[in-house]
């Protein structure tokens, strides 16, 4: 099988739809036409370095570190219930 090469524009649609998904706007049968578009991931990997990076760009603010960590999260949660479906 050939590997998709990565580019900005599909993965803007794809996270586009992902949120079109989730608030209900795209039906199971509909994202799943985009999730063959959508690239497969590497795992992300919080080292020290990333997590102080964070910090200073949510403010040491730990409500904007949370709500930044939840859109991760539901995003991952989205792309494997889709994965699984």
């Amino acid at each position: 099988m050939k590997k998709k090469k990565a580019s900005p524009i599909l993965n803007a649609i794809y996270e586009t739809a992902v949120d079109l998904h989730s608030c209900g706007a795209f039906t199971d049968e509909q994202m799943k036409q985009y999730q063959e578009l959508a690239p497969k991931s590497e795992p992300l990997i919080l080292d020290q370095d990333i997590l102080d990076y964070l910090n200073q760009k949510c403010d040491f603010n730990p409500e904007k570190m949370r709500v930044l960590i939840n859109d991760w999260l539901r995003k991952d949660i989205e792309i494997a219930r889709s994965i699984s479906s």
